[in-house]
């Protein structure tokens, strides 16, 4: 395949924000381009809130500080938060 037609992966983007990057093409086909751009705002509103809300009602500083002390004081060495559909229950059997 030709270069040209490749959408660009950056090695810099982590996993976790690739939707952000070319992969989001795949994801607004499968999903639709309506609920795509609902993710892109939800994102955005997130990106606000971080921004703009006191540390004692922000969300992601929340989380941090909370990640922070269970490492620091637990010794835990990761952490998942694992919201998933209902229709996944079986997923695991698999």
């Amino acid at each position: 395949i030709d270069e040209n037609n490749i959408f660009p992966m950056w090695d810099w983007v982590g996993g976790r924000f690739s939707l952000w990057s070319a992969v989001g093409l795949t994801i607004s086909l499968a999903v639709g381009y309506k609920n795509f751009n609902s993710l892109l705002a939800g994102a955005n509103k997130m990106d606000e809130h971080f921004k703009n809300e006191d540390f004692d009602k922000n969300i992601p500083v929340v989380l941090a500080l909370i990640s922070i002390w269970y490492n620091n004081f637990f010794g835990a060495e990761s952490e998942a938060i694992i919201p998933y559909s209902q229709y996944l229950n079986q997923f695991a059997t698999y």
